[in-house]
Formats: C-alpha cells, structure tokens, sequence
C-alpha cells in the first residue's frame, strides 16, 4: 500500500510540473528565450533552479537509507519502509532533475549528471524487482504456507516437501560475479515453473476458499524458494554496479552545484 501511495505522489508532482511548463517545455530550445515564462523555468530561473536544488536536498535524504542499514534492528522503522522511501525519493529527483533542466543538456557537467541518475534509477528500480523476486527469509515463509496448507488439508505436507525437494533452483555461490549470476536465471525460473506444475497436480479437485488462499500462498513461496540463491547473488553483483553509478551521480551533482553557484548565486553575499 505504501509502495503505491508514494508511486502516486510521484506521478501526481511529475504531472502538476509538466502541466505548469507544458507550452515552454514543448518549445525547442531556439523559440523558448520568447516564452513569458523563460525566465522563470530556465535551468537558472527562479523555479527551474528550485527544481534543481531541491533534487539536491533529496539526495541527501535517499542516501539516508544507506546508514539505516548499517544500524541494523528495527527501532528506526523496518528496512521495507526505509527501501520504499529510497526508491520514492530516486524516482522523484529523477523526475526534478529531468524540470531543472527543462529537458535539455548543453554542458559536460550537465550530460554527466543526468546519465549517471539515469543509471542509478534503471538499477534500482530493477534492484527492487530483485527483492520482490527473493523476499527475506524464504525458506521461513515456505515453511509457513506449508503449515497453512496442512491445516486445511492433512496430510499431505511430506509430499509437497519431497515435490518442491525434487525440484531444487540452481545453487550459485555467495562470491558469484554478476555474469555468473545472470547466467543462473534461465534455471531458477525453471526451478519455479517446474514446482508450480508438480505442486498443481497434487492439488485435490474440490478447493474451499480458505484452501485456495494457502495454495496460492504456496505457488508464491514455492518459486520464491526455488530462485532465492540466484536473486540473491544477482542482488549483490547489481547492488555494487548501483552503487557505483550512484557515487558518479554524487560527484557529479557536487561539481554541477558548485559550478551553478560559483556563476550564479554568489552575489547574494556581494
């Protein structure tokens, strides 16, 4: 429910800021020193150059997710919280940077910037699909949705165990290297496919509501099982290219603004 709430506000600013420079972001960029409102959301203008040191601040707080998961425990929230709020803030000063510059790249500094955010956005939208993929303690969650399944039709928990047993995901070591783990994905997702169909012949002809809910607990928790190890280690190997794309944007995004208020903000201490 946050994941989408946050989504929403994302969306929601994104659509309020086009609409509000539509006409002048639509222009090309030879007509647009004859649009009224030029001054104003021009990468230097009042709200063009809000738009910018906004992202700024934002990045700050989107980095605070890092030293939340080096404290560990849950007394300052729970990390799918925290990770929620650092894609949020990711996608909003993607969105902030792309307004800054009302669409246009025309310095180094500039191009540098806005191709490393791209990049740490492309990987951590895909690195939260990862998550989603290999949920924390899965073995635990198989455990469960098994129990549950047991309770509602006795009897069968050694067979489903030896089924999901037969069909075990690809194992890949915790070192692996990010080729080493991509090439791991064609086997964990026929590790899943496979329980799926082993497990829905089992399955007894005549379902309650309450058994339907625990056999399709047990589809999810079964695949999820299955490509724990090779999500895992795609996880890790993808997290560092993140991070790295990520540390060029910071630098970046240093030089840009130190650039942008050297030439442009120092006369207000004149």
């Amino acid at each position: 429910m946050l994941t989408l709430s946050l989504a929403l506000v994302v969306l929601t600013i994104t659509v309020i800021l086009a609409a509000r420079g539509w006409s002048f972001y639509w222009m090309s960029i030879q007509d647009r020193p004859e649009h009224p409102d030029f001054r104003t959301l021009r990468p230097s203008g009042m709200l063009g150059a809000g738009y910018g040191w906004i992202a700024a601040l934002l990045i700050i707080l989107n980095l605070s997710y890092l030293v939340r998961r080096r404290l560990g425990g849950t007394r300052f929230g729970s990390m799918a919280v925290w990770l929620d709020v650092h894609v949020f803030t990711g996608l909003m000063i993607a969105s902030l940077v792309s307004f800054h510059s009302a669409f246009q790249l025309r310095t180094p500094i500039a191009t540098t910037s806005t191709l490393s955010l791209a990049m740490v956005v492309i990987t951590g939208v895909f690195g939260r699909l990862l998550h989603f993929l290999a949920p924390a303690n899965t073995q635990q969650r198989l455990t469960a949705a098994i129990d549950a399944f047991e309770v509602e039709f006795p009897g069968m928990r050694e067979d489903l165990v030896a089924a999901m047993a037969k069909r075990p995901g690809p194992r890949v070591a915790a070192n692996a290297n990010l080729l080493t783990a991509i090439a791991s994905i064609p086997g964990w997702r026929s590790a899943a496919k496979s329980r799926r169909i082993a497990l829905s012949m089992m399955m007894p002809h005549k379902m309650t509501p309450a058994l339907k809910r625990a056999e399709k607990d047990l589809y999810r928790t079964s695949a999820a099982d299955a490509r724990a190890q090779g999500v895992s280690a795609l996880l890790r190997t993808w997290r560092g290219l993140h991070r790295f794309f990520a540390l060029l944007m910071i630098i970046a995004v240093l030089l840009h603004a130190l650039v942008a208020w050297h030439y442009g903000y120092r006369w207000i201490f004149a």
